[in-house]
């Protein structure tokens, strides 16, 4: 994994000291921060060693257009907030306000989509083929989001994979630890205004290490408006535009346009319970399907009774890889291998 150069300059001593020490105990392995308290030595170096990005803040203010002549991208910490247009592409050699007071991983994830972190690894060398897997469960299986979690983290060790969720209320920034100022509603909008750029799907993908994810939708009034329409130009546009080979996608519950979605997938994973309740809820699902699609979806789903709860999960630390050791990971290895 490349790991980028930052040159960070800041007049305040309290903001510098605190922005350098959340990056060395959280981002060490993807960024080395280069700090500076004098802008005219800041300025020296830029001149004289490659950055991927040069972070601006107090103090630099009188020196923009001499930083610009570096030639590389240039994130400025701006005292008030400032909107982004829903068309704006990102120019390497361009000054890009950033609000300066807000929680440093926003920041750090504009530095990403700045820098070209994310454009090397998911919008080069586009894919030719996509391969669509969907997750789904007639009978609402506590297990659903940690099993298309679980499928996207194996899956991502051989090819890269991008993980969408439809489920309501899903809890997942929480569990990954992101903010997510733009969601799954927003791309969709996008999309439907014709205005998603490539560098606006980068603001809303984030990296979980294993995998790239976008923010669910928070608005279930959104969700519930989610179209065959808008799931087929979302997937034509991650074809196009990125190099993404897998997406997975957890159909949560109440997608009303499921059959069609489904009929998209290569392979489906469908979650069930025994029991009678189950069995009823289980027999009406596979109706709709037959009624929807007659029979045709049948053969690409793969039914799965999981042995698992979610009783014993636990948060607190990296979720995904405690995922990926448990007996539920090894569960799920040998599952797809076919053991």
């Amino acid at each position: 994994m490349h790991r980028l150069t930052v040159a960070f300059c800041d007049a305040d001593e309290v903001y510098r000291s605190r922005f350098v020490a959340y990056l060395m105990e959280h981002k060490a392995e993807e960024m080395a921060i280069y700090a500076f308290t004098e802008p005219e030595r800041f300025l020296e170096t830029a001149r004289e060693q490659k950055f991927d990005v040069l972070v601006a803040g107090n103090g630099c203010e009188p020196m923009k257009k001499e930083l610009q002549q570096a030639g590389v991208p240039i994130l400025c910490l701006a005292e008030e907030k400032l909107g982004i247009a829903e068309g704006e592409e990102r120019d390497a050699a361009t000054v890009h306000p950033v609000f300066k007071y807000q929680p440093i991983d926003v920041i750090l994830h504009e530095i990403q989509v700045l820098a070209g972190g994310s454009r090397r690894t998911f919008l080069e060398g586009v894919s030719s083929e996509l391969e669509v897997i969907g997750v789904c469960s007639p009978v609402n299986h506590e297990m659903q989001v940690p099993f298309s979690m679980l499928l996207s983290t194996i899956l991502s060790e051989n090819r890269k994979v991008l993980y969408l969720n439809c489920m309501q209320f899903s809890g997942l920034l929480d569990t990954f630890g992101f903010l997510g100022e733009h969601d799954m509603g927003d791309i969709i909008l996008w999309l439907r205004k014709e205005k998603l750029t490539a560098e606006n799907f980068l603001r809303s993908v984030y990296d979980t290490g294993r995998f790239s994810f976008i923010p669910p939708f928070l608005n279930p009034e959104q969700l519930g408006e989610f179209s065959e329409e808008d799931f087929l130009a979302l997937l034509e546009f991650v074809k196009k535009e990125t190099a993404y080979e897998t997406v997975v996608i957890d159909f949560g519950a109440g997608v009303r346009a499921l059959a069609q979605m489904l009929k998209t997938c290569s392979s489906v994973y469908c979650l069930l319970k025994t029991g009678y309740f189950y069995e009823g809820q289980i027999k009406e699902f596979f109706c709709y399907l037959d009624k929807k699609e007659h029979g045709k979806l049948q053969e690409k789903l793969h039914r799965v009774e999981l042995p698992f709860s979610a009783k014993g999960l636990r948060g607190g630390g990296n979720v995904l890889e405690q995922l990926l050791w448990s007996e539920f990971g090894d569960y799920m290895r040998n599952y797809l291998l076919g053991v």
